[in-house]
């Protein structure tokens, strides 16, 4: 009895529990996919790549168009900017992106006052570091934008029921896909009294072509197990969805900046207006 009741006096380690072994630390690559899906530790990362968006979209806008008036301005970026979060919605029967995100709108007026008003502002946008990262954050927050329309889409419309492909996909095909489109490049043809004027080229614009290409890949990949599947077999880290959106958000982010650099055909995937020589910017 002495023994039992003297031991944790005479010997205190013998009491204590094994030290839990503390968790790894994350690889580089985890954190890069944390910080560009706003997840984890870094959900905050959401607001900053929200401000570059809207910086890039303002900035584009006062080279554009430099004697904008403030009412006519704040309509125009919002409409250019949030194209697909308005139309996707509207056609899946849902309140628009701008409706229910309070911070969409706040922050646009914002980026439009500092571009406007703030002259060291619209010179650092113009600067080549300047351009790129907000170039880059355009991209980033572009490719999420058409991953939740995607996304909404599967959720909202039944899988394919009709057709030759009836029975052989686990979701629905054509509308995600289109919806994942409009949402990366709908902003392209607003406001809406300027139609399909973005097509009548020779060359589609990367925008939409980028969208079109990145719809597929998000869409059949996130959401349709079999096609999942199959490229991981050939492909593993394609089975976690949180990859898949990785590599789209990468493709949006560095095909531009390869371009910019002059790595790649400028002409790649269609023109890109954010791929330009700063140099040549007309200063408003």
């Amino acid at each position: 009895f002495f023994f039992h009741c003297a031991t944790p006096l005479l010997w205190p380690g013998a009491m204590r529990k094994a030290p839990v072994p503390l968790p790894a630390a994350p690889t580089p690559l985890e954190v890069l996919r944390d910080v560009l899906l706003f997840q984890a530790d870094y959900a905050f990362a959401y607001y900053i790549f929200l401000a570059l968006y809207c910086a890039a979209c303002c900035r584009n806008l006062k080279e554009a168009l430099p004697r904008l008036t403030w009412f006519y301005a704040i309509p125009l970026a919002v409409l250019t900017s949030f194209g697909g979060g308005i139309m996707v919605p509207v056609l899946l029967g849902l309140p628009a992106a701008p409706l229910i995100n309070e911070a969409l709108i706040p922050t646009m007026m914002i980026a439009w006052a500092c571009v406007q008003y703030l002259h060291p502002v619209l010179a650092l946008l113009q600067s080549p570091f300047g351009r790129a990262a907000s170039n880059s954050g355009f991209e980033v927050f572009r490719y999420h934008v058409l991953a939740i329309c995607s996304d909404l889409a599967s959720r909202t419309l039944p899988p394919v029921s009709t057709g030759p492909l009836a029975g052989t996909l686990s979701c629905a095909l054509v509308g995600p896909l289109l919806c994942g489109m409009i949402g990366g490049c709908g902003g392209a043809f607003m406001p809406l009294s300027n139609g399909l004027k973005a097509l009548e080229g020779s060359t589609i614009p990367w925008r939409v072509q980028s969208s079109a290409v990145m719809s597929a890949w998000h869409h059949l990949l996130t959401h349709d197990a079999a096609v999942r599947a199959s490229a991981a077999e050939y492909v593993p880290f394609l089975a976690d969805p949180a990859m898949v959106k990785l590599c789209g958000i990468l493709f949006f982010a560095g095909l531009p900046a390869l371009q910019q650099l002059g790595l790649l055909p400028a002409g790649l995937l269609g023109p890109n207006p954010f791929v330009i020589n700063a140099a040549k910017v007309k200063r408003a």
